[in-house]
């Protein structure tokens, strides 16, 4: 079994990972574990550095509006640049199956909930949380300023929809991709914890 966790920046994604992965002794696999993989495959995706650094853009703020509406955008890439996209799909789709066929996993972010769609063994979750709520969470736990907070889920949302629709042409926040998909400002993340946990039991006991 292998579980996928997609989250607005803030909603607790991290924490539910560590979490699932104490509780069923099964491993993180976060975005930075992606990229080290990648490079010692000597996959080095400079155009993914590249669009990082783009969604300091101001206008990505309405990039991702739009995004939230199901548009997506995108922006002419050269050929070299798409040879390297193609590439990166390849590396992650062949990783996370792996992950995947072998179970034991729990994969945040980098758009595992896309590369497995459909397999029988993987589990996709979808965290939100209200905006005033994620900053809390951030303030609280990383003992950073608001300001710093806005800064950091301003960047990441623009990074998320920029990956979403530059890389899958597609909308991370579809509710229709995921198994279950949680509010943690409406429920505590215990209960959501919970929920997510009673699911991966099911699934793992009915084989």
């Amino acid at each position: 079994m292998v579980i996928t966790i997609s989250r607005h920046f803030g909603a607790g994604g991290h924490r539910m990972g560590e979490k699932l992965c104490e509780r069923f002794g099964f491993r993180l696999v976060g975005v930075e574990d992606v990229e080290r993989m990648a490079r010692e495959e000597k996959i080095t995706p400079n155009w993914l550095a590249a669009m990082e650094k783009e969604a300091s853009n101001t206008f990505l703020h309405i990039v991702s509006n739009i995004l939230s509406r199901g548009l997506f955008y995108r922006r002419p890439g050269l050929p070299d640049e798409h040879e390297e996209q193609q590439r990166y799909l390849a590396f992650l789709k062949r990783t996370f199956t792996a992950m995947a066929d072998t179970g034991g996993y729990v994969i945040i972010g980098r758009g595992a909930q896309f590369v497995l769609k459909g397999h029988p063994k993987a589990i996709h979750v979808l965290l939100v949380a209200d905006y005033e709520e994620r900053l809390a969470f951030l303030i609280g736990h990383l003992g950073i300023s608001r300001s710093e907070a806005v800064k950091r889920i301003r960047s990441r949302e623009r990074e998320r929809a920029l990956i979403a629709s530059r890389l899958f042409e597609a909308n991370f926040d579809d509710p229709s991709l995921y198994h279950v998909v949680l509010n943690t400002s409406r429920i505590p993340h215990e209960w959501a914890l919970d929920t997510v946990s009673q699911l991966v039991g099911r699934s793992m006991n009915r084989g």
